[in-house]
This record gives structure tokens, C-alpha cells and sequence, in this order.
């Protein structure tokens, strides 16, 4: 059986955006992750805060064609907007393509394409729990892996060791995201064939 990485707990009386996932010390770093002390009882006290969000950047071209030529991601059935809920999981294959998006377009400086395609998913395709982390990316922020995966692609870390870390995320999730990664990165440089 696979290890727990993160729970999620939901606050009563909060807005529906209010989720908090408990994470162990060397958790991936969710933007609304919490890491308490090693036994979990409520109230939490928080141990430690981070910064979720990821950095407007410009891209270095070569560890960008060096990420493009990955060719063991995943493709989706349909447009990203239309696979929102698509997939198992607690953040099923469509949702994390679209946050690897939002998040790409979000380090571009390209928020109106953000907007838009946040704008045109369903809330009510997927789980809570998913939607939240799909708001969060819409706002720029995610988990570590995918954070370190865009400081590498703007020449701030080893790539190689960014795709490795994000590869290995979730069960699906990490080979998603860089999906979606690598879908918003062809948008923002249409090639001409």
C-alpha cells in the first residue's frame, strides 16, 4: 500500500475555497498545506510557512526545447477546459493539465489566457478538493515540484532533477502537470509548422 503524502481537511463555516492539507515535514509543499508537529490533533499549530507562489519569469530557451522534447507525457482526450474531472484520483488527469497551465501561463506574465481558461472550467466536473488546488494555480500558486519545475525552466535549478522530482508527484499528477506545462508553453510560441 502506498504512503499518505497529504490529507485535506475542510473548516466548517469558511468559504468553499478553505481547504487545508496536513503535510509531513518533507511534504511537496501544497500552496494551502499546513506541516504540524508529528502528532495531529486540533487545534493545529502550524510549524513552519512557505512560499507557494511561483515566479513571473522568462523562459531559457534551451532548458525549455530541452523540456519539450519529453516524450512520455500523457495527452488528454479532449481540450484541457473540457477534461476538468477527467481521470481518477483526488486531482484527476484533466485537472492537473489545466493547473500546469494556469501556472505556465501565470510564470509568462500572460494572465488574460489564464483567466480564460479558468474562466471556462467547471467547478462542479471535478472534486472540491481538486477545484480548490485548480483556484490556487489560477492565482499562481502550487505545490514545490511544480514550482522548482518553472525556477528550472527559467534557468534557476537543474532541470533534469525538476522533471525527475515532478515525474515522481502523485500517482499520475506529476506526468499531467508537465503536460500541461508543456501545452501552455506551445501556446505562448505558436510554431509555424
Amino acid at each position: 500500500m502506498a504512503e499518505v503524502v497529504a490529507a485535506s481537511l475542510a473548516l466548517r463555516d469558511a468559504p468553499n475555497d478553505s481547504i487545508i492539507i496536513l503535510e509531513p515535514c518533507d511534504g511537496p509543499r501544497f500552496p494551502n498545506g499546513v506541516v504540524s508537529n508529528s502528532q495531529i490533533a486540533l487545534p493545529l499549530t502550524a510549524r513552519r510557512w512557505w512560499d507557494p507562489n511561483c515566479p513571473v519569469c522568462e523562459f531559457d530557451q534551451r532548458n525549455v526545447n530541452s523540456f519539450l522534447n519529453q516524450s512520455d507525457l500523457p495527452t488528454l482526450p479532449l481540450s484541457p477546459e473540457a477534461c476538468v474531472g477527467w481521470g481518477p484520483g483526488l486531482t484527476p488527469g484533466g485537472d492537473d493539465v489545466v493547473m500546469g497551465m494556469l501556472i505556465t501561463f501565470h510564470a509568462l506574465g500572460m494572465k488574460n489566457s489564464a483567466l480564460d481558461l479558468y474562466e471556462a472550467c467547471d467547478h462542479r466536473a471535478t472534486t472540491k478538493y481538486s477545484f480548490t488546488l485548480i483556484h490556487y494555480a489560477h492565482k499562481g500558486q502550487a505545490a514545490r515540484p511544480v514550482v522548482r519545475l518553472i525556477e528550472a525552466l527559467a534557468g534557476f535549478g537543474d532541470l533534469g532533477t525538476a522533471i525527475e522530482s515532478l515525474s515522481n508527484f502523485g500517482a499520475t499528477s506529476g506526468l499531467y502537470l508537465m503536460e500541461g506545462v508543456r501545452l501552455a508553453i506551445n501556446a505562448s510560441n505558436p510554431r509555424a509548422d
